[in-house]
Formats: C-alpha cells, structure tokens, sequence
C-alpha cells in the first residue's frame, strides 16, 4: 500500500496531467486560412503585428484602433500579405456605443466571427499617480482597459457561439511609455 500511494499514484497523475494538457492537434497555419478575426489595438505594436501574421496565414481580417491614417496602412499592408479580406473601422474604445456597432459591422463585412483579439488599452502618463488624484482618468482607464473587453465580448458572443470561436485577450504593459519609470 505505502509503495502505491508513494510511487503508482503520483506517476499516473503525471500521466494523466500530460495526456490531459497536451495538445491533440499541433497549430499549422493553414489552421488559420479562412478564418473570420477581429484585432483592435491594430494600428501599431503587438495588435499590427498580430493582423500582419494574420493576413500571411489568408485570414480575413477587420482591425480598429482610433488613427484611421494607420489603420490604412496596415490593412493594405495585409492585403498584400495574402489576407483572405481585410478591412479597418476607426474609432475609440470610450465610446461603448461605438465598441458595440464596431462588432456588429466587423461580423457583417465577413459573415460572422471566428476570432476576437481584444489588444487595445488606453494611454496612461503614470498609472500610479492616477489613483492619488485623478478619478476622471481613472474611470477612463476602467472604460478602456475593462469594460469595452466586456462589451465586445458580449456583442461578438453570438457569432463566436455560430462558429465555436474564440477571444484571445492580449495584456502587455508594452504600451506604457517605459521613460516614466526611469
């Protein structure tokens, strides 16, 4: 018994927990090819590159963030990268109205929703004086940074349900400007 609940037991869970957390199916891009995706945040860093790899893959990509000029680029970029489709929506994500529409739109140009990427957040100068005197700034950043990942969720949630999609949600502190902590 001592030999069983020492050894045997801990080398089947061992099993069990890898045959449990392996992957059944190694990614391949051609995984992609095809698939409805939403990126926001995509006007520059992680969000532009992540549409990038996207289009190389043929998905069809819808990408938003507030710089129309950018956003520009990065879909005719994708375009030529091999995307499936691409498309852009300016605006801002303070506007929950806006957030709500721009998901109802994204899912129309392509006939539904397999992927949500939600990359956006907001500028902050210091995320920690924000909390001292700055409650405007600090509902801001709630509206940004949390409640439109909620809202575009719940809005994209029908169609990712139609496709068995996803929601990826991206978080990185890449987009802080890193000279306020120096």
């Amino acid at each position: 018994m001592a030999f069983m609940k020492k050894y045997l037991l801990p080398i089947l869970g061992i099993f069990l927990a890898y045959y449990y957390y392996s992957a059944k199916e190694e990614f391949r891009p051609e995984m992609l090819r095809g698939k409805r995706v939403i990126v926001t945040g995509a006007s520059k860093g992680i969000g532009r590159e992540m549409a990038y790899h996207l289009a190389r893959m043929g998905a069809h990509v819808v990408v938003t963030a507030r710089s129309e000029e950018a956003l520009k680029k990065v879909v005719s970029h994708c375009l030529e990268l091999g995307a499936s489709s691409a498309h852009y929506v300016a605006g801002t994500m303070e506007n929950m109205t806006f957030a709500e529409e721009f998901v109802a739109k994204a899912g129309k140009l392509m006939g539904g929703l397999d992927m949500l990427i939600l990359n956006h957040i907001t500028n902050t100068n210091n995320p920690m004086t924000v909390f001292i005197d700055d409650i405007d700034q600090v509902r801001k950043n709630m509206e940004v940074n949390f409640l439109s990942y909620v809202v575009l969720s719940g809005a994209a949630m029908p169609m990712l349900k139609q496709s068995n999609g996803s929601i990826v949600v991206v978080s990185s502190i890449a987009g802080v400007d890193r000279q306020m902590y120096e």
